[in-house]
């Protein structure tokens, strides 16, 4: 048969001493930043991005350093990332930045 291990006292879970009187813990101050900054790490990391806002034609060109008639061409080929919100055409610099890293718009 094993043995089982001691249980802490009720105080340690109550908040108050063998003799009914509450008890007090002195806690430094820098012990309670070190707890808000590790609290605000961790909300920190839980946070939602926010999405990565549209632009459009005039910004993309701005972006890739081209004249905008070759976005309208490259779009209209189908050969960068875009999307179509009626005639508009848009983009996210991310996906045009990850375009370029992959050879942009090769010859085909």
């Amino acid at each position: 048969m094993t043995a089982r291990p001691a249980r802490p006292p009720a105080s340690a879970f109550g908040g108050h001493s063998t003799n009914g009187s509450p008890l007090s813990l002195a806690v430094p101050p820098e012990l309670v930043d070190a707890v808000a900054e590790r609290v605000a790490d961790l909300l920190a990391d839980r946070r939602v991005p926010e999405p990565e806002p549209w632009i459009g034609v005039e910004q993309a060109a701005e972006h890739l350093a081209c004249p905008r008639s070759r976005i309208y061409a490259l779009a209209s080929a189908g050969r960068i990332p875009h999307r179509k919100d009626g005639s508009r055409l848009l983009f996210r610099r991310s996906e045009l930045d990850d375009w370029l890293e992959q050879g942009g718009a090769k010859r085909p």
